[in-house]
């Protein structure tokens, strides 16, 4: 099993001090970062469309040249138009992916999240194609493709054998707030912690992470991406170096 854990971006000035140097300029976060991680979970795609320029800069800062990068798709996609895409908005699509391309052998897994109010199956599955038919155009090898489903309703067992029949990962998300199932769908599987019982601040105990540790060497994925949301306060680093740990 190869395995990608890091964190849920990297650009926090409050950091400095536990993680990176206080003199450490932002622009040398990425640079520090990934010498101490294999990959990171890019939450900023989210929320903006990244120029491939930048896509460029990021792969130059990387001190190794195995970094991978877990890319989140944009919002408008799935929770501003929820699947349901005009023209111009597939061409945005087309345009995020080419852009993301410019990662090239740095570019893992894309990170597809829906909100809780999100249950349109058939609508999920008309856009994972959709998906997959435009990356036909752009990839040499069909990127990895991981879903996170946050509503009820949708996990049940007939979508989990959507998941295995697309070949896509079902993230494993770890909260109060979200539903979830420990369950592997693909050759890889994608866990996601985002904190509990405090959504994005509370830490994880050892004897978590042992847990999980175990439940994912059960599961004997060829490739595990982790990735730590408990940003906050910082307590997202030292669980991501002692998952690693637990995991080598």
């Amino acid at each position: 099993m190869k395995v990608f854990v890091g964190t849920s971006g990297w650009q926090y000035s409050h950091w400095k001090g536990k993680f990176y140097p206080q003199n450490l300029k932002p622009e040398d976060f990425l640079s520090f970062y990934s010498k101490q991680f294999p990959s990171v979970e890019v939450n900023s795609s989210f929320y903006h469309f990244i120029r491939k320029e930048t896509f460029e800069k990021w792969r130059e800062k990387i001190s190794d040249k195995n970094f991978v990068f877990a890319l989140k798709l944009h919002r408008l996609f799935t929770h501003l138009r929820k699947l349901k895409l005009k023209k111009e908005d597939e061409k945005l699509l087309e345009e995020f992916l080419k852009n993301a391309s410019f990662l090239k052998e740095n570019l893992g897994p894309f990170l597809i999240q829906f909100p809780p109010s999100f249950k349109n199956k058939e609508g999920l599955w008309n856009f994972i194609k959709l998906f997959k038919k435009i990356s036909k155009k752009i990839f040499k090898k069909m990127p990895r493709i991981a879903l996170e489903v946050r509503n009820q309703g949708l996990i049940n067992e007939e979508i989990l054998e959507l998941f295995k029949k697309e070949k896509v990962a079902f993230v494993i998300s770890d909260s109060l707030q979200w539903p979830t199932k420990i369950v592997k769908t693909t050759d890889f599987v994608y866990l996601r912690f985002h904190g509990k019982p405090e959504l994005f601040v509370s830490p994880y105990s050892r004897e978590e992470l042992k847990k999980y540790a175990m439940e994912i060497r059960r599961l004997k994925p060829r490739f595990l991406y982790a990735y730590f949301n408990n940003d906050a306060r910082g307590y997202a680093i030292d669980n991501a170096k002692e998952f690693k740990e637990l995991l080598a």
